[in-house]
């Protein structure tokens, strides 16, 4: 038996598959197939989203770690909710990461409980990336990722990965779908406390089947996605973030009012010209530009509300509401 097949069977035997299940891989396919665990972008079962986002960009190519950075996308558009725009999003480049913070605390339930964001136009052209959390912003807690996909020839700059080869790989998912993760996987890791995850940082998966600047999984495998990835008109490579999805959090200490969220719809997102506001409560809130500069106060009242983003250039831009972010995208 070949060493591949002897991981298909017992990756296959570990989740309780039938032998016959390997075919093609032994982890759940793309969105929308029997099975499938993605979770997506307007799920009622998401609590909040990422409220800061700090980005260390990777090279357009890892063969020259000199060379130019990527610089599609800025670090705003890594917080508040993700959507189903692929424009809306930022490029870590090869081997490069993003570190997200949270309103309050993930926690350790039953089931996933985050879930990560990538800009994918289809389901099989997948740029993926590593994920770990910490306790303190110090001691990070990789997820244990496992690759099946084949590496004896590359996954060439628009090729295809099969996601039912892949686990714990953020990207698994087109765009508007995300990979969720469960914190029990990790409930025996020393230096963090599962029930007290403040930060969650994704780490590009540099795509390469060349052993002297490949990635790997847990288990020893080279991850084979696309390489290269870098596209010289819009300065994008490697994994693309458009948002990580908080599906179990900590309670607020500060009562019922501020464990509802204030914000309950925002339509349409994108938008051209106006952007319509469904309000919990009356709040005050702030519009942001993608470089942080605050362009107007907005008084939200109990029920509908409408912003005029006319005079705004087409972009991502952030209404902050109660500590919260939502991201909203100018066309």
């Amino acid at each position: 038996m070949s060493s591949r097949k002897y991981l298909f069977l017992t990756a296959a035997l570990l989740l309780g598959l039938p032998a016959g299940a390997w075919g093609q891989g032994v982890f759940c396919g793309a969105a929308g197939t029997p099975g499938c665990t993605a979770v997506h972008c307007d799920s009622s079962a998401i609590t909040g989203w990422a409220t800061t986002c700090t980005v260390e960009r990777g090279p357009v190519d890892i063969v020259n770690p000199d060379g130019p950075r990527v610089h599609f996308g800025t670090d705003a558009a890594g917080i508040g909710p993700a959507g189903t725009t692929t424009t809306a999003a930022v490029s870590l480049g090869d081997g490069g990461r993003a570190t997200l913070t949270f309103a309050e605390p993930i926690r350790n339930v039953e089931g996933p409980d985050f879930a990560v964001f990538e800009n994918s136009y289809n389901d099989s052209f997948l740029e993926l990336a590593f994920v770990e959390v910490s306790s303190d912003g110090e001691r990070f807690v990789r997820f244990p990722a496992t690759s099946l996909t084949p590496t004896d020839v590359q996954v060439g700059t628009y090729g295809s990965v099969d996601p039912t080869m892949i686990n714990n790989l953020a990207g698994k998912y087109r765009v508007g779908y995300g990979t969720p993760f469960d914190l029990d996987e990790l409930c025996d890791s020393a230096g963090i406390d599962v029930n007290n995850i403040t930060h969650v940082r994704l780490v590009d998966v540099v795509g390469t089947v060349d052993p002297e600047y490949a990635s790997y999984d847990a288990y020893g495998n080279i991850v084979n996605d696309p390489y290269p990835t870098r596209d010289t008109v819009y300065g994008s490579g490697g994994f693309d973030l458009t948002g990580v999805a908080v599906i179990n959090q900590t309670a607020s200490s500060e009562g019922i009012a501020e464990a509802v969220p204030a914000v309950e719809k925002v339509w349409p997102n994108p938008a051209t010209d106006r952007v319509h506001i469904a309000a919990a409560r009356q709040v005050e809130a702030a519009l942001y530009d993608q470089a942080g500069r605050c362009l107007m106060a907005v008084d939200l009242r109990q029920g509908y509300n409408t912003i005029d983003l006319g005079s705004c250039a087409a972009g991502v831009y952030i209404l902050r509401v109660e500590g919260s972010a939502v991201k909203l995208v100018k066309r």
